[in-house]
This record gives structure tokens, C-alpha cells and sequence, in this order.
């Protein structure tokens, strides 16, 4: 389990159905307002390779497939089909595994082979998934939409698992269950992409993911901001939600992405944003932690970086009536991949969110 634990749209809902044609042209998968293409030319010179493969600076040049989802949900938002060709072209012949759709959870350039282990990680290939299916759809290419369609009956017979009355989203394919508990991380639930595997395979087991996901990220608030942390345990007996062992009781880097996920799919409620609200709100200017313990209130001797700051921009935490004004933080300020990734991610979501309010049946979540 410890391989990936060390890692570190706009859809339409109506009473038939989720739909994707409900993208309006401000959405992620339309043209940018907030995120400029001189931004996604920064991100390209600074993150992605000639040969389509995107860089985490952060973590000694190693490739993701979560960084892959991100790399190519940007290059469609800004048409870039070819480096969007090249970029997946990478991700399918170095990433992809032999078994399924799913891909390798990593790429090691110092090692030898470069891609030791073959888990998957759930999150890349639902943001590669999702990317698929958006690009799919704007230059209509059925090739996109099949891969996507491929990866999310994969996810749906490899990693959904029934675990205490739930169905779950395991974070990969091995190390996350045994019989009495499965670990989660909630920030996997990426919702946009989970709402186009509910139109493009199994409707029914797809909403009951989505349902059961918000119900977990409910019941997850811990510790004096009762925020949930990056990685949750779900008892198979009764389905109780705690802080999952022996990962340190934070959150963090993984979790700080839930709000911006629910946001992006409009499904950040009332009560959530308050949550979430009152911890962005809580620090002054610069001094937002980049992790707090949701055990005894420590917070890291370091600040969040810019991405942080885009997120709660996009979610609607920050920049409240009464609140100090807080900068939408440059692409060129972010310090590594990660930063920058969550601040683009922020931009086109805040743009779609600005320009379009997403409606959900009341009864079908």
C-alpha cells in the first residue's frame, strides 16, 4: 500500500439522466477564460516533455498517471490536439497495463525498469478517463470516447468493492482491503469524471459510487476542523468511517483537492462549504498550513503553496462578504508541478463556475 500512499466538465444532471452535452463553452471542456494559453504554454515548458510525458518536479522527475490525467485534461481545454496525441500516445505505450485498461500507477526515470510496479492509481485513470471523454466529445473522436469507455469498465469490475453496506472506490487495484476494512481516499473521487462513467458504462453502480462517496466525505470530518483526512478506513462491519493507520492523520495535499472536486461537479453543499470555509478563512494572508493534524491540531512548519490558494478561489472558500481579498495566484508563482496543477485545474474550474451554475435532480444523489 505504501507504493501510492508515498504519492504525494461541468455536467447537467436531469431526471433522465447525467449529461454531458450540458458542457457549456466556458467549462473545462471548452475554451479558457480564467487560465490564459500563455499559462498553458508555462505549463508545457515547465512540466511536459517532448515526448508527451508530464513531470512532477516535486518528487525527482517521476511521472504519474495522475499527472497524465491532468496534462491532457489541460491540452483539450486549450485545443492542443497534438500535444494532446502525444501526451496520451506516452501514457498508453509507458503507463498502460497489459491486463486491462488501467494504467501503472507511476514512471521512475532513475530506474530500472522505469515502471517497477504496476498497481494502479484510481484518481489518474479516472482524470485520464475523463480527459478522454471530453476530447472525445469536442473533436469528435469515438477512438477517445472507447478508451474512455474501456477505463471505466475496468474501474467498475477492478476497483469498485460493496465494503460495510458502501460501494467504494478503492484507491488501487492491490494493498487497500482485507475482510475487515478497506482504505479510502476521498480526494479520489474525482465527481466530474465518476458522473461520465455513470453516461458511458454502468448508470446504476456509477450513481450509487457518487452517493456513497458524498456520504463518506459527510461522515469524515475529524479533529477540531472536522475536515476529512487524506486517507480514511471503512469498517466492512457497519461501515464506520475513522482515520485510517498507520498514515499520519492529516489533511493535506491529497484532501485539499475534495472541495474543488465537488465544486467542479456542483455538488460542494451548504454545509460542506461551511466546513471548508472556516479552515481556508482561518489563516491570514500567506499562512495557510500546507497539512494540519486532525488528532491533536499540530499544523506543518511550512505554508501551503499557491495551489491551495486556487483551490479555495475556485471552490468558493475564500473571497467571501467581510474576508480579506485574496489573489488568484499566477501560474508562474506556483514552485512545482503539483502547485501548478492544482492552480490551472482551479482557473478552468472557476471559469466554468463563473459562467454556469451546474442544477442536480434532488433525488438522483
Amino acid at each position: 500500500m505504501t507504493h501510492l500512499l508515498a504519492r504525494r466538465g461541468l455536467f447537467h444532471a436531469t431526471a433522465g439522466g447525467l449529461c454531458l452535452s450540458a458542457l457549456g463553452p466556458n467549462a473545462l471542456g471548452g475554451r479558457a477564460m480564467a487560465a490564459t494559453p500563455a499559462d498553458w504554454s508555462l505549463y508545457r515548458q515547465r512540466y511536459v516533455r517532448a515526448d508527451g510525458r508530464v513531470v512532477d518536479t516535486g518528487n525527482g522527475g517521476a511521472s504519474h498517471s495522475e499527472g497524465q490525467g491532468y496534462g491532457l485534461l489541460f491540452a483539450q481545454a486549450f485545443n492542443d490536439q497534438p500535444m494532446f496525441d502525444t501526451m496520451a500516445a506516452w501514457t498508453c505505450k509507458v503507463l498502460k497495463r497489459n491486463e486491462d485498461a488501467l494504467h501503472a500507477w507511476h514512471y521512475l526515470p532513475g530506474s530500472m525498469p522505469h515502471v517497477p510496479d504496476h498497481n494502479n492509481a484510481t484518481d489518474g485513470d479516472l482524470l485520464i478517463a475523463l480527459a478522454l471523454t471530453l476530447a472525445g466529445r469536442k473533436w469528435n473522436r469515438p477512438d477517445l470516447t472507447d478508451a474512455a469507455r474501456a477505463i471505466y469498465a475496468a474501474l467498475r469490475g477492478r476497483i469498485v468493492a460493496a465494503i460495510g453496506g458502501r460501494k467504494v472506490l478503492l484507491p488501487g487495484l492491490y494493498g487497500f482491503s482485507t475482510p475487515d476494512a478497506a482504505t479510502v481516499n476521498l480526494s479520489y473521487y474525482v465527481m466530474p469524471s465518476l458522473m461520465a462513467a455513470a453516461e458511458l458504462d454502468d448508470r446504476e453502480t456509477w450513481l450509487r459510487v457518487i452517493r456513497d462517496g458524498l456520504a463518506l466525505i459527510h461522515q469524515a470530518g475529524f479533529g477540531r476542523w472536522n475536515l476529512p483526512p487524506d486517507w480514511i478506513q471503512v469498517a466492512a462491519a457497519g461501515g464506520a468511517v475513522s482515520i485510517a493507520r498507520p498514515q499520519p492523520p492529516r489533511f493535506s495535499f491529497d484532501a485539499v483537492r475534495v472541495p474543488l472536486y465537488l465544486q467542479w461537479a456542483g455538488l460542494l453543499d451548504p454545509g460542506l462549504r461551511v466546513v471548508f470555509r472556516t479552515y481556508w478563512n482561518a489563516w491570514g494572508a500567506g499562512t495557510m498550513p500546507a497539512w494540519v493534524n486532525l488528532r491533536n491540531g499540530e499544523r506543518s512548519p511550512y505554508n501551503a503553496p499557491p495551489g491551495f490558494y486556487a483551490v479555495g478561489i475556485a471552490s468558493g472558500l475564500l473571497n467571501m462578504p467581510g474576508t480579506a481579498t485574496v489573489d488568484f495566484p499566477a501560474m508562474a508563482a506556483s514552485p512545482d508541478y503539483y502547485s501548478a496543477s492544482l492552480t490551472m485545474l482551479s482557473s478552468l474550474v472557476l471559469d466554468g463556475m463563473a459562467s454556469e451554475i451546474v442544477q442536480h435532480d434532488g433525488g438522483m444523489f
